[in-house]
């Protein structure tokens, strides 16, 4: 039970990797991050999408970019502040189409956000890399593309990331709702920012992006055009061990550490630490909220490793609930996602994808699904660039946007035999 429960844990953690090991000082201690991510309770009330604060910062040729505090909601209802970017083209026209960029796995320490590096209105620089000049993920993929072809992005570090606390990783509905707020918010600080919004996420940010668009209803006043999901992270995929022992890369000890430490935040009247971590593991799990994800599963490494840190799950039905809750494809939307995969993903397995390509088309959800021979979790994203930015400018055309051409899932290469969820006895 014991070692299916850590494989099952594995993958959910590991299909959200992006690995970024910490910086020097812990976000929760006075002086580690800048005073503008920094919002008073009562700065909280108001609209989902109002605009707290804004500060410029450097943009490539061409645009101008913020910095930006705004107002949003987690999943369960509790507002939030929330910060991010905001990239506007240099230009006269007002209403220009949006893309929402939802980024993948930093960790859930406050001082990981995207938007708290140097420099970080860029295209996607990962990390390790030889571009990367900070020791994290950042950036936007497609950025410079999109900002030629007259669109405004936005990008949101989510909620308990940059600005507020304990982030809610790998909550889709808390980080689906802060990706599309920010783009209302960005609508308040320009008229060059319309209403036709696309969004673009990977891993962690995919199962956002997708959620966003299985919940539009949140913000009826955005034209939600498309999703384009880059190996999307599947919260199903966790209940079923046939999937999960392929997740094999990644600081996998830390990404069970930050889920099992996210969920006890986010769903604390049924789930605590102490059902899944020993004392030793509480320990370390108490240290995510100053260590970004490769430092914390050196941390947890160095503490022990598996045996030390984790125990049979004391009360598996809730935590089964709370990742079943979190599935992708389990209702149908109208809006066209495009889902990118790599054959060769350790992280997000191509089967975890499948399974929730072939959710979607059974809820007929219109799916465009494409597989890229030889490419992993992190190559995945230049392979696909060209197919993504694409795929995005022509939903902005009004014309094609809703063309029964947009899925394939008759099609669609889906290699998928597995039985059912697992129960209570395969953890």
């Amino acid at each position: 039970m014991k070692k299916a429960l850590l494989c099952c844990f594995g993958i959910i953690l590991g299909m959200w990797v992006a690995v970024s090991p910490a910086l020097a000082l812990s976000p929760d201690k006075p002086g580690s991050l800048p005073t503008f991510y920094d919002v008073p309770k009562n700065d909280l009330l108001g609209d989902p999408g109002s605009l707290i604060k804004s500060e410029r910062v450097d943009a490539p040729d061409g645009a101008r970019a913020w910095r930006v505090v705004y107002r949003s909601r987690k999943a369960s209802g509790v507002p939030v502040a929330v910060s991010g970017l905001v990239v506007v083209p240099i230009t006269t026209k007002n209403n220009l189409p949006v893309i929402s960029w939802a980024h993948g796995t930093v960790g859930v320490a406050r001082y990981c956000a995207p938007s708290n590096v140097p420099n970080p209105v860029t295209n996607f620089v990962g990390y390790p890399s030889l571009k990367s000049t900070t020791p994290n993920d950042y950036g936007i993929p497609g950025l410079s593309t999109f900002i030629n072809a007259g669109y405004v992005v936005v990008a949101s570090d989510y909620q308990g990331l940059g600005t507020g606390e304990k982030h809610e990783y790998a909550v889709g509905l808390s980080q689906a709702q802060n990706a599309l707020d920010i783009v209302t918010a960005a609508q308040k600080l320009t008229p060059a920012v319309g209403n036709k919004v696309a969004l673009l996420g990977w891993s962690q940010g995919g199962l956002a992006a997708v959620t966003a668009g299985e919940n539009a209803s949140y913000t009826p006043d955005l034209d939600i055009v498309g999703i384009a999901a880059l190996a999307p992270a599947n919260p199903k995929s966790f209940l079923i061990p046939d999937i999960a022992k392929q997740s094999t890369g990644g600081p996998r000890i830390g990404r069970i550490i930050i889920l099992e430490r996210a969920y006890t935040w986010a769903y604390e009247k049924d789930l605590q630490l102490d059902q899944v971590l020993t004392e030793t593991g509480i320990k370390v799990a108490e240290a995510a909220s100053g260590q970004c994800i490769q430092q914390l599963s050196n941390t947890a490494d160095t503490e022990g490793g598996d045996t030390v840190l984790f125990k049979e799950n004391a009360n598996p039905d809730a935590w089964v609930n709370k990742f079943t809750e979190n599935a992708i494809g389990q209702k149908g939307s109208n809006i066209p996602v495009l889902v990118m995969q790599g054959t060769a993903d350790n992280i997000i397995p191509p089967d975890s994808t499948d399974l929730y390509v072939r959710d979607a088309c059974e809820h007929h959800t219109p799916i465009f699904y494409k597989k890229y021979i030889g490419k992993d979790h992190r190559s995945l994203l230049p392979a696909a660039e060209v197919d993504f930015t694409t795929w995005i400018s022509d939903r902005f055309t009004d014309h094609l946007t809703k063309k029964s051409a947009l899925s394939n899932c008759s099609v669609a290469e889906i290699k998928l035999e597995l039985g059912k969820l697992g129960t209570k006895g395969d953890y």
